[in-house]
């Protein structure tokens, strides 16, 4: 009784009209009160079951363009069954692409391949497989965010600064100008971090405002979690006159709180100099949000100094952080007054196109400038090196005829 009320659901499934028809052929098979289905002869429901079986066979044939006649018994059980069969034209396309895989990788090219590691020496390393050979594409290709990076300068219409949390005795409030937190939104990129050292001053009638003045980008090289920065500090004769008051900051996602990194590199920046005062020195966080900019500040607590630099050697998340080692303090934007950069001399502040050339021993002298994009040709030289690798077809003529030659 099974294998009929299949047949009859498939069929009912593939057309319930023709289905009908063959269950009832003429008026002289009626089917009781009590019954679903009509009284039959055995005989009639072989009939019935063939039928039925032809019905839903032919439905498939016509939809995949296959002679029912060249089915096999298990295709046919299977389609019975209501199974996803593949045509057999498919199945051979299929069957020639695998074995067309497979001789293609029984022949093994052998391609050599010349690469400079992050300690500049040459390696040279010969592969045979395919994917071996295969070009890697990275999800967060410089390409894309290079472009990404043209409409930073919107996001400097929308810039809020965090206040919650933030109590009436903490601390110093810093002034930070506009025209130069614009300029640093422009020159940074959505996902890699870029930092600056701040200086600034007092105003002379309150002395728990400090007022940035200058930003000071540094050599660096940084990724989407902390930003790296050479151990000694800047030096020029415009910075005598000002006191340093922490370090500006990008990240690509706001987050609640102020990551570890952050005061693991503060504490360690506050241990090795004395001229970091830790009331008076603040992290500044610029956290690209949809369409805008939010910034925070932060100072450490004693608790937050001891434990990040305890922890200044650690690789991973370190252990025991808690909210306990910072605090929120007020910071206001104003346009009152302007600020001003200092860069590198030699222009060049972002080495993460280049990182064999930074270290943290590196020294550097510095100059009056507004600094590059993230995204200028000085900062990725080698990717106008490799132009000259690429093939050019009739480089010897002149793209422009010159009759006068």
């Amino acid at each position: 009784a099974f294998s009929p009320l299949i047949l009859i659901l498939r069929a009912l499934h593939v057309s319930p009209d023709r289905t009908k028809i063959i269950l009832r052929p003429d008026k002289t098979v009626i089917t009781e009160s009590h019954h679903i289905w009509p009284s039959l002869t055995d005989e009639q429901w072989i009939k019935v079951e063939v039928a039925l079986k032809d019905l839903i066979l032919n439905d498939y044939g016509k939809k995949n363009n296959v002679n029912v006649a060249s089915l096999t018994q298990s295709e046919i059980r299977d389609i019975i069954l209501g199974m996803e069969i593949a045509p057999p034209s498919l199945q051979r396309q299929q069957i020639a692409e695998i074995e067309k895989q497979a001789r293609e990788q029984s022949q093994l090219t052998a391609v050599t391949t010349k690469t400079t590691n992050i300690h500049g020496e040459d390696m040279v390393i010969t592969t045979t497989s395919q994917y071996e050979q295969q070009a890697f594409s990275s999800k967060t290709d410089w390409r894309v965010r290079a472009i990404s990076a043209t409409n930073l300068h919107l996001r400097t219409n929308h810039i809020y600064v965090n206040s919650d949390d933030i109590r009436e005795s903490q601390g110093y409030t810093y002034v930070l100008p506009k025209n130069i937190l614009s300029k640093f939104i422009c020159i940074s990129d959505l996902r890699t971090q870029i930092a600056g050292y701040l200086y600034g001053i007092s105003p002379p009638d309150n002395a728990h405002v400090k007022e940035i003045r200058c930003i000071v980008i540094v050599p660096q090289i940084g990724n989407h979690q902390a930003v790296t920065l050479p151990r000694d500090l800047p030096d020029h004769d415009y910075l005598n006159d000002l006191e340093p008051l922490g370090w500006l900051h990008t990240q690509a996602n706001e987050l609640p709180h102020l990551a570890s990194q952050d005061v693991i590199m503060h504490a360690a920046i506050m241990a090795d100099n004395d001229s970091w005062d830790g009331e008076k020195t603040t992290i500044i966080t610029c956290s690209f949000t949809p369409g805008s900019c939010s910034l925070t500040a932060y100072k450490l607590t004693p608790d937050g100094f001891e434990w990040g630099r305890t922890n200044r050697d650690s690789r991973t998340n370190p252990q025991d952080f808690s909210p306990t080692h910072y605090d929120r303090v007020q910071m206001l934007l104003s346009d009152r007054f302007l600020g001003f950069f200092m860069v590198p001399e030699s222009d060049v502040w972002n080495y993460n196109f280049q990182g064999v050339q930074m270290s943290k021993n590196m020294k550097y002298a510095l100059k009056l400038a507004n600094p590059l994009p993230f995204y200028d040709e000085l900062h990725r030289p080698y990717h106008f090196l490799n132009f000259t690798t690429m093939e050019q077809l009739g480089a010897d003529e002149a793209d422009i005829e010159d009759h006068f030659a």
